[in-house]
């Protein structure tokens, strides 16, 4: 509502373009693929939208095909230690756990999840069903091997790498 001030019919449903391009993708895509869509379930700004509307939002795109949701916010808002909501660990999973619960769907939750017991915390809370860490592997490639040696969990070390995680 902030942004969209358009007149016609994709201004009059805001969730029109979303549906159709959804819809069209389920067209094209395997019947057993899951169609993710990430949205931005709070603005941070006067007259932006907020999570009941995000809620309304993902409740058409999920009739429309939606299989998991990526929560994420933002959007027009600034987000900063200094403002709202600030950037403080896992700052956007309330969001994540909100979708979840009105829309009993899977969600992905981001913000700040880099630490491995804050991250499986999340999973294990059921705030979220998967964590998306992109800064974490953006500064090391191999985040997931360390959280996984971190928590003592049994993965498949690629034999190149195997003596660095030797227990």
């Amino acid at each position: 509502p902030l942004t969209n001030k358009r007149e016609d019919e994709y201004g009059k449903d805001l969730t029109k373009f979303g549906r159709e391009i959804i819809e069209a993708a389920k067209a094209e895509i395997p019947e057993d693929m899951p169609l993710m869509m990430r949205i931005s379930a709070k603005e941070y700004v006067e007259g932006g939208y907020d999570i009941n509307g995000s809620i309304e939002f993902a409740r058409e795109y999920q009739k429309a095909g939606v299989d998991i949701f990526d929560i994420s916010s933002g959007g027009e808002g600034p987000i900063a230690a200094w403002g709202k909501p600030g950037t403080h660990a896992a700052y956007q999973v309330p969001l994540a756990r909100e979708i979840k619960k009105a829309l009993d769907v899977p969600v992905i939750a981001v913000g700040r999840l880099d630490d491995p017991a804050l991250a499986n915390a999340v999973i294990g809370n059921e705030e979220a069903d998967l964590v998306a860490v992109g800064r974490g592997m953006l500064r090391n490639p191999h985040w997931a091997l360390e959280a996984a040696a971190t928590l003592k969990k049994e993965t498949a070390v690629p034999t190149q790498y195997a003596d660095g995680f030797r227990r």
